[in-house]
């Protein structure tokens, strides 16, 4: 069986469509996407139209295919003659390997810095991790000065993030006891850590966004 699409006959082994346009688009954070435009006969469009997640280089005819790229979505518009006009967006990098560059924005914040200005550091980044690797990023305890196992967990800030270095801790963290005796006030000083984090699954990346902040836990003692 042969399909026909604008004027052209291809076999039913082949990838079966015809490439009319490509147009990418690269975003801030650094994914991409691919619009290909296909015309296929409208009676053949349950066939050809590729699920979600299907490869690039698995379904489109162009000359120059890529193996990190994915379906996203896919649209379909019914023309004259018999004809419709297929949009397949694919999502991810045309690189072989590698990730790009995150955008770092430091955001003045109110209420925020310890020792440090007053403002939270984002992170926006593409990831190839899972979204339980994601979640549980690396808990840095009490920085190996102190166990203090009623204080909540932290998360610190790592020191880059697909190559690029982020800002340092205003000053060393540290953890701090009573002067003298048993009673007073001991605090740990944990420099940039883990406000927030989210993520949003695109193909095979995650396009995260973190935010960090000057973290200090006191407690009084005795």
């Amino acid at each position: 069986m042969a399909f026909s699409i604008i004027g052209s006959s291809i076999s039913s082994s082949t990838k079966a469509k015809v490439l009319q346009r490509q147009n990418f688009n690269k975003e801030p954070n650094g994914l991409e996407t691919i619009i290909e435009t296909y015309a296929i006969k409208t009676e053949n469009k349950d066939v050809i139209i590729p699920n979600k997640d299907t490869v690039h280089s698995a379904f489109s005819s162009s000359t120059k295919t890529y193996t990190r790229m994915v379906v996203e979505s896919v649209a379909t518009e019914e023309q004259d003659g018999g004809i419709t006009q297929m949009l397949v967006t694919f999502v991810g990098l045309t690189t072989s390997t590698g990730l790009p560059p995150p955008i770092i924005r430091l955001i003045p914040s109110a209420n925020e810095g310890v020792y440090g200005p007053p403002l939270v550091i984002e992170a926006e980044y593409v990831t190839d991790v899972s979204e339980t690797q994601f979640l549980a990023g690396q808990l840095a305890g009490n920085n190996g000065l102190e166990v203090v196992g009623f204080w909540r967990p932290i998360i610190k800030m790592p020191f880059f993030i697909n190559g690029t270095e982020l800002p340092r801790d205003p000053r060393p963290p540290f953890f701090q006891t009573p002067d003298a005796g048993p009673r007073g006030i001991i605090a740990q000083y944990n420099g940039y850590c883990v406000l927030s984090k989210s993520c949003e699954r695109r193909g095979l990346f995650l396009v995260a966004r973190d935010t960090f902040h000057e973290d200090q836990q006191i407690a009084t003692i005795g």
